[in-house]
């Protein structure tokens, strides 16, 4: 029946697409939206900016806890100028959202073949914290868009591609820090296929392409803020939280309450690059102190990240700060479902449950999916370079997880570019059942 399903949608899938863009529309239109937690916090720094008329960071950010996003939050400073309204950024997020199944689609079909993209787009429209994120406001789906396009251009071959795969590097790292892991596989990969094989890719004009893109965008931010900025600097608050004595894997901001490790008493008087300061020495003290304590929280880091999968569907339905982990912490110590979503029907709790349990059955398929089409896939890893890259791209954000602290948004990217291998084994799933039909 399942394997009937993939075929039936694969050969409808110009409709199924159709569908999935106007639900989009649908969505951008109709639905209340209402920004919270980082959504909110990026939409009032942009209104910041826009009030002091400036780019961000402005002036009155020099004092901040950290940068955030600098290109991604430029990014929406300039579509605020144009119509200072959620309509704007939803609109762009639907176009981002678009673009990135496009993508996604392109990079497994370079990979594998049509007949794996064409599943590859079905596993990504029934995802649905992707359209989650066009009613919010965060940076996966603009990050995600820059990483797979420098993956394309990469396949495409050329000095010139590679110099454009640079570019959209440069501009991913001015987004997340995160993207710097995707230069390093890149260099890392080159680096083996010259010891190994004696084969050498022009990894220079990658670089060259990196290089170009950070050092405009910080001599931008040098005009503006007076200070060369080039990526976020919510490292080091993210390490802190992942090493002190009230650490459990997850976010847990208790660490910056008076008494504990990350506490600063005159907070206010002390610059972005000062608390940074501050908490870099804070962690390692803490790290070196503690070791085994500290390596011991790294599969809790893993179990934030990876065990559960509301990113964005509180957004899609509407249901404020009541997302998945929120309702099961509630129902541990209440044990009842009646003061969760209050001032609303016992029909819309029981749509809001059965939406969140089927969109976590189909996470956690789906991990399945990619772990086994990885595991199918090794023996041809090295048959395609894109793969390696894209593996060792992977790793290393695992590796900066474990460094920081567990987040179930920080799994996001890692998740869509690993989706053609879920496909893969789908489609070799299908055709053994053709074959068996035939015989």
């Amino acid at each position: 029946m399942f394997i009937k399903l993939i075929n039936y949608l694969t050969n409808n899938l110009k409709y199924v697409i159709i569908l999935y863009v106007t639900i989009q529309f649908l969505l951008v239109f109709f639905l209340p939206i209402e920004y919270r937690s980082d959504s909110a916090r990026y939409f009032n720094l942009a209104q910041d900016c826009l009030q002091a008329n400036s780019f961000y960071p402005a002036l009155q950010h020099l004092y901040s806890y950290y940068i955030l996003a600098p290109l991604f939050l430029n990014i929406l400073l300039v579509l605020l100028k144009i119509s200072n309204s959620v309509f704007i950024i939803s609109i762009f997020n639907l176009l981002l959202n678009s673009l990135q199944l496009f993508l996604i689609y392109k990079l497994s079909v370079k990979i594998f073949n049509k007949n794996v993209g064409a599943i590859t787009v079905l596993l990504y429209i029934f995802y649905l914290n992707n359209l989650g994120f066009v009613v919010s406001n965060l940076t996966e789906l603009l990050f995600g868009v820059l990483v797979l396009a420098a993956l394309i251009f990469y396949t495409r071959k050329g000095n010139l591609n590679n110099y454009i795969c640079g570019l959209f590097i440069g501009a991913s790292i001015c987004v997340k820090p995160v993207g710097y892991t995707l230069l390093l596989a890149f260099i890392l990969f080159n680096v083996y296929s010259k010891i190994k094989f004696n084969k050498s890719y022009p990894v220079i004009w990658i670089i060259s392409g990196v290089i170009t893109f950070i050092s405009l965008f910080g001599l931008f931010n040098q005009l503006h803020f007076g200070r060369f900025i080039i990526t976020a600097s919510t490292g080091p608050i993210n390490i802190i939280m992942g090493a002190n004595d009230n650490a459990t894997g997850g976010y847990k901001d208790e660490v910056f309450k008076p008494g504990n490790e990350g506490y600063l008493e005159n907070g206010d008087s002390m610059t972005y690059s000062e608390k940074n300061d501050f908490f870099k020495e804070k962690s390692l003290d803490w790290i070196t102190s503690n070791p085994l304590r500290w390596l011991g929280l790294m599969p809790m880091k893993l179990v934030h990240t990876f065990i559960w999968d509301d990113i964005t569907l509180s957004y899609l339905l509407h249901s404020g700060v009541w997302d998945f982990t929120k309702i099961v912490k509630y129902l541990w110590i209440d044990k009842s479902i009646k003061n969760i979503l209050p001032n609303t029907s016992l029909s819309k709790k029981i749509l809001f449950f059965a939406i969140e349990g089927i969109h976590l059955i189909y996470y956690y398929i789906l991990i399945t999916l990619i772990i086994i089409g990885i595991f199918i896939y090794k023996k041809n890893i090295l048959k395609n370079e894109i793969v390696p890259i894209i593996f060792l791209y992977v790793l290393f954000g695992i590796v900066m997880i474990f460094l920081v602290v567990g987040n179930v948004r920080f799994k996001y990217p890692y998740l869509i570019i690993l989706l053609p291998f879920a496909a893969n084994y789908i489609y070799q799933l299908t055709e053994r059942v053709k074959k068996k039909d035939i015989a």
